[in-house]
């Protein structure tokens, strides 16, 4: 936009006034390089020549009607051809001016402001793509005048250059909208894997703030055993590989994040200048897939229970009364016949387990204290704890809502925490149970030991059929505790340091209102 200098008499000396171009309506030609410049509710004096100024009245948008009188087509708001009268009024302007257009042929008028029509909705439209430059190409055609062709040339010139803008524009816009709104997480490297832009997916993903990652590498993010591959991955990217792998993200607070990755070579002007990272979260997905495997595990191991538990049920009634009925013929052999009796109650005992999980179970839901049914099972396994040296403590929040469940069956599962922390604490120790809220609806149950722990890499294959970290175990109790929470609609969590101890939360929803009330 130019800037005009003006005065307010034309007299010599007079104080210098600054016209922004766009705020012209029109310059009335008073005598040779003499020139009335009028705005919609003023009028100026300019003194200069015509020809000094033509090209930028071009650029801008300005018409010459003729040598007497040129006006800014931009503000044509109607043209009265009988009358060869065009009204200049700007957008948002109440007032108006007039201009005379009676030495122009009323085609040349009628185009021009056709023409600027355009321009303006193409200015207002979001859509540049919509437009075509039809009405252009047919005026610049007809036009045999040189004068209106320029015209018409510099105003498609103006139309091709602004639609060029919009269309950038928008495909920038549309790129960042792709950027920023997508759900999966999105990096941008240089080459020497730095991080140059990144999506808040990411950063929600991660935890981590846009600074503590932008310009820097995020190898801190991925797990140790993972960040060869990562490496290995990115430079055959850099080579112009596409490469499609799976690897684990860390979040801030420790936690773990899988992802499905696709690395895309990023190319400008034929060259490689760094890459993309795709991502997809897909810990939900392995999640299922875990549910799945051990579901599948459950009715492997419910079918066998179904088919065999009774068969070994009925012999081994038979070989406990012989056991018994020999104990007391033969003398000199007790220790044997109690191992023998031992043994054979252990076997009586895995059976259980097997029809817990083969056989449905009649289960009753009803609102219940938590704290209760924790309190019952401590004092059912208090003797055993002092046996072992093991101190129970229990802390509860106050006024906590009943959770809906079958109160033997939650029993069960507190029995099976309780009698493992308690065997991995062979110096004894304390046993800390917490019930505190979880949210709206839910409650947790906490247990924490200060037993033997668990291997990190063990944690996730617990409650799988046979398999434990116990000498003598057969890993059905904690499938069983795993399938009891699954079927009351809470979740079990296990977390464990070797040699310090192991927590189990267990999150249980909570009873409707209206139980909790009565």
């Amino acid at each position: 936009m130019q800037k005009i200098p003006v005065t307010r008499d034309g007299k010599k000396g007079s104080d210098i006034i600054i016209l922004h171009s766009d705020e012209v309506v029109k310059i009335e030609s008073v005598k040779e390089k003499e020139y009335i410049i009028h705005t919609v509710n003023d009028k100026y004096y300019w003194a200069a020549s015509l020809e000094g100024f033509e090209e930028w009245m071009y650029e801008e948008g300005y018409r010459l009607i003729d040598q007497m009188n040129v006006v800014n087509m931009n503000h044509v708001a109607a043209y009265d051809v009988k009358k060869g009268l065009v009204t200049l009024q700007p957008e948002n302007e109440t007032l108006s001016k007039a201009a005379s257009a009676a030495r122009i042929h009323k085609d040349h008028i009628v185009n021009v402001m056709n023409m600027l029509g355009e321009l303006k909705k193409l200015d207002k439209s979001s859509d540049p793509d919509e437009f075509q430059d039809d009405i252009f190409e047919s005026i610049l055609a007809q036009e045999e005048d040189s004068r209106f062709a320029r015209s018409y040339a510099m105003i498609q010139a103006i139309y091709e250059k602004k639609k060029a803008e919009k269309q950038l524009e928008q495909s920038e816009q549309r790129y960042k909208s792709l950027f920023r709104h997508n759900p999966d997480p999105i990096i941008s490297f240089d080459r020497n894997g730095y991080c140059t832009s990144a999506n808040p997916a990411l950063f929600s993903m991660t935890g981590y703030m846009e600074e503590e990652l932008l310009h820097k590498s995020i190898s801190h993010l991925i797990v140790p055993e993972h960040l060869e591959h990562w490496h290995e991955y990115f430079d055959d990217t850099l080579n112009g590989q596409t490469r499609h792998y799976e690897v684990t993200f860390r979040h801030k607070n420790g936690g773990a994040v899988e992802l499905s990755i696709l690395n895309v070579p990023i190319v400008v002007n034929g060259q490689l200048n760094g890459v993309y990272m795709i991502g997809k979260d897909i810990s939900e997905r392995k999640r299922a897939e875990e549910m799945l495997i051990r579901s599948e595990k459950l009715s492997i191991v419910g079918q066998l229970a179904a088919g065999v538990a009774h068969e070994i049920r009925n012999p081994l009634t038979s070989l406990k009364g012989f056991v018994q009925l020999m104990r007391t013929k033969v003398t000199g052999y007790d220790s044997y016949f109690e191992i023998m009796k031992d043994e054979l109650e252990r076997i009586n005992f895995i059976v259980s387990e097997f029809l817990v999980i083969a056989k449905p179970q009649s289960v009753s839901y009803q609102a219940k204290d938590a704290l209760h049914i924790l309190q019952n099972t401590v004092a059912l396994l208090g003797s055993q704890a002092m046996i072992h040296n093991v101190e129970l403590i229990t802390r509860t929040e106050d006024s906590l809502p009943k959770i809906n469940c079958d109160e033997n069956q939650i029993k069960q599962v507190f029995i099976n925490i309780l009698n493992n922390s308690i065997e991995s604490m062979q110096e004894g120790g304390t046993i800390r149970m917490e019930l505190l809220r979880a949210g709206d609806h839910y409650i947790m149950v906490r247990f924490t030991d200060e037993g033997c722990g668990i291997p990190e890499d063990r944690i996730p294959r617990l409650g799988e059929p046979f398999y434990t970290t116990k000498e003598k175990g057969t890993g059905l109790g904690l499938m069983v505790t795993f399938k009891i929470i699954e079927n009351h609609g809470g979740r079990m969590q296990i977390r464990s340091v070797v040699n310090r101890g192991t927590t189990v939360e267990i999150i249980l929803p909570t009873a409707p209102e209206h139980d909790n009330q009565g």
